[in-house]
């Protein structure tokens, strides 16, 4: 289980970082990797300041060799961040880049055969898979934006363990199962978990904005709100019309606002099409974050 003062200081650093992301995020749907960098090296330090702690307060619980997780996590997370060679080009292999991504590996293999009874060394596990399960995410379009990727690798790093605040955190979880909870249920994807409900409420606040416009069209009254066609592309939304081999096409999930699409609007002489905003995840995961320290993981109620 965590130390509760460690729990405070993931807390602290995570709404800071995060909320700067998400404004910046909200202003210019930008977000600079220094943010990331800073914030997962101080997460880094912070994860190893605990396992020192933990070593020489609960010597029978951290060994030293639970330390060499620290190889992976850093190469991993400079994979996001750093732009190097690739393993195969026209050139053939390259040999120097091959060896540096097998070194996680190697460490980690040599973790399972002299840690594998270790808990405690699972739920380190759990760091670099869920960086790796988030550049899987990106790359399979889930997480759309590079800064969303980047803030769940980030997250993976800050917290590793399931919180414990006195008179803060909440849970439906017994004490004596949180280990084993967060080998398999790892409390970045309780944030994740909890950003995507908080996703889930905006169609709610997309009615009630229509409803007030008295925009009453289903079902894109759920998905966006009626922009001006000149307005949209200095605004972060995609259009849901637009004109194809003459016929009027809705698009209630649009991922691209191509000029051909405007043309098409604009030829047909159309000034008003209803347009669904571009989500900055970012606001979200911070939202989530926060509701996760409160309450932990919502499924967990049902049960």
């Amino acid at each position: 289980m965590e130390l509760w003062y460690f729990s405070i200081a993931r807390l602290l650093v995570g709404i800071g970082f995060l909320s700067v992301a998400s404004i910046k995020d909200l202003k210019t749907r930008r977000v600079p990797n220094k943010l990331w960098i800073i914030m997962g090296s101080v997460g880094i330090l912070i994860l190893f300041t605990e396992l020192l702690i933990r070593k020489f307060w609960l010597g029978n619980e951290i060994f030293w060799t639970h330390f060499l997780i620290f190889i992976p996590i850093g190469i991993i997370f400079s994979e996001a961040f750093v732009e190097r060679p690739p393993v195969y080009s026209k050139d053939g292999l390259n040999f120097k880049v091959l060896l540096w991504l097998l070194i996680p590996v190697i460490v980690f293999v040599y973790m399972v055969f002299v840690l594998g009874g270790s808990m405690i060394f699972w739920t380190l596990a759990m760091i670099p898979g869920m960086m790796l399960f988030a550049f899987l995410l990106y790359f399979l379009y889930i997480l759309y934006g590079g800064a969303d990727a980047k803030a769940v690798i980030t997250l993976a790093v800050l917290v590793p363990f399931y919180p414990q605040i006195p008179g803060l955190t909440r849970t439906a979880l017994a004490s004596e199962l949180i280990p084993l909870m967060q080998t398999l249920f790892p409390f970045t994807l309780v944030i994740l978990l909890n950003a995507s409900l908080v996703v889930l409420v905006l169609p709610i606040g997309y009615l009630l904005i229509n409803l007030y416009k008295r925009d009453l069209d289903f079902p894109r009254m759920f998905f966006g709100f009626k922009k001006s066609v000149e307005e949209i592309e200095d605004s972060f939304v995609w259009p849901m019309e637009y004109y194809e081999n003459g016929k009027l096409k809705t698009e209630l999930f649009p991922r691209s606002s191509s000029e051909e699409k405007l043309k098409s609007l604009r030829s047909h002489g159309r000034e008003i099409v209803w347009t669904t905003p571009k989500i900055p995840f970012i606001a979200p995961i911070s939202i989530g974050f926060l509701i996760s320290f409160l309450i932990g993981n919502p499924l967990l109620y049902l049960f």
